[in-house]
């Protein structure tokens, strides 16, 4: 008889997560280990069953933790703080809580992704006997009378390239966050009446001269997502082009593009990692607002950039328009479209139209929602006078961006069909 291997199929979907630690559990196990194992003994068989009472479900134990997920962010954070109370009394177990509400991938029953990254953060940061959770779950809390909250403001969380807005759980058997014990990585958030306006420099790639795509591509894509955010001005890609950017000062920056804010970052692309950093600098302060170094791995590529326009709308106080959308979760998809946006930015000749075209077309065969490389195809062919086989991709590709209600994609299209009818001199459609 034959072997047969099942593949779980791995999900992708918005959950709340719970990451727990005991304090001061690595430091215990030298002395004592019957002691320390004792305590994580006694977490779970009071854990677990609160877990089950709230809707929740035990993933596995973390060494000196635990990690659950629920489908609902106030069972979490009701779940969260309940253990908290059972234990209050108990001063041999003393443990960390957090709580975060965000995209996460089911596979082979594990979670993983960026919303049990960033659980695991606010964990980390939680104080002792406390439950920290981010803005995501606050907003879940609002209605419930049971929850109050201590703000912490918008924290960088270092090492993952994240901006937060942290709140601590208060209660008569919760520990509270001191705010004053939290500046270190707090971000000083744009808040003055000037509309924010900024300049998003190419990335320095640090890579191989091939993978100079990836940063190029990342850079562009940020400066299109924070230009169609909200009440913000952005510098053109094109404007910024123009310069000598690599050899000007952040002033010097700031004075030629008519900015106040100035962003610069590296990427190195090493094997299946990516090693990042970015650097938000603010001219009028003359201060660095935010800084970050981190890794990802490959496979988290199409997060990077979306994880970065995050944190710069957050940063300028600029909330999107339009809801989020992640272009595709195919890190092999979004690099064929990178490689083919920086070769048709930087053609040269109908050659290399062609190798943009071809790129395109495996992306889109790799993810045939991806409808930013499918606008990309259709431009391609409108700049080369070919109007009929522009409009054969925009009219579907309309379609279906309205189909996902993907309204930035429904704007984009728009715009391509409006330039298509202007230069067939259609006026009155375009």
């Amino acid at each position: 008889m034959s072997n047969v291997n099942f593949h779980m199929p791995i999900e992708r979907k918005l959950a709340a997560i719970m990451f727990t630690d005991i304090v001061g559990y690595t430091a215990q196990m030298p002395k004592d280990e019957a002691v320390a194992i004792s305590l994580l003994n006694k977490q779970e068989s009071i854990l677990k069953p609160l877990i089950l009472e709230h809707n929740g479900t035990y993933v596995k134990s973390t060494g000196d933790g635990t990690l659950s997920h629920f489908s609902s962010a106030v069972d979490a954070a009701t779940c969260a703080k309940r253990f908290q109370e059972s234990i209050y009394d108990d001063k041999d177990l003393n443990v960390r809580v957090g709580v975060h509400l965000g995209d996460t991938i089911f596979e082979k029953g594990d979670i993983r992704g960026d919303g049990v990254n960033i659980a695991s953060r606010l964990e980390s940061m939680a104080v002792e006997g406390g439950v920290f959770v981010s803005k995501e779950v606050h907003d879940q809390l609002t209605n419930q009378k049971e929850f109050e909250v201590v703000s912490l403001g918008l924290q960088s969380m270092k090492g993952v390239g994240r901006l937060i807005e942290v709140y601590g759980l208060k209660g008569d058997k919760l520990n509270e966050p001191n705010p004053s014990e939290y500046q270190d990585n707090k971000i000083k958030v744009h808040s003055e009446d000037e509309v924010p306006s900024i300049a998003i420099i190419p990335f320095n790639n640090k890579g191989a001269d091939e993978d100079v795509f990836y940063a190029y591509g990342i850079s562009a894509d940020l400066i299109s997502d924070c230009s169609g955010a909200g009440l913000i001005r952005v510098a053109g890609l094109k404007d910024i082009e123009k310069l000598d950017y690599a050899n000007l000062q952040y002033e010097e920056l700031s004075e030629k593009l008519l900015v106040r804010y100035i962003v610069q970052g590296t990427l190195w692309k090493r094997g299946d990692m990516f090693q990042l950093s970015i650097e938000l600098y603010d001219t009028k302060d003359k201060k660095v607002v935010w800084s970050d170094r981190w890794q990802e791995k490959w496979d988290n590529l199409p997060k990077i950039k979306s994880s970065l326009s995050d944190g710069l709308l957050k940063a300028l106080d600029t909330t999107s328009k339009i809801e989020k959308k992640v272009e595709t979760t195919n890190p092999e998809a979004y690099e064929f479209y990178l490689k083919a946006k920086h070769k048709y930015d930087k053609r040269e000749n109908t050659d290399d139209t062609e190798i943009t075209r071809a790129l395109l077309n495996k992306a889109i065969e790799l993810d045939n929602n991806l409808i930013s490389a499918k606008v990309l195809l259709a431009c391609t062919y409108s700049d080369m006078g070919d109007y009929d086989k522009a409009m054969e991709i925009y009219i579907p590709t309309l379609a279906q961006a309205e189909e996902l209600n993907d309204k930035k994609e429904i704007a984009w299209n728009l715009n391509g069909l409006g330039a298509v009818y202007y230069k067939k001199a259609d006026y009155d459609t375009a």
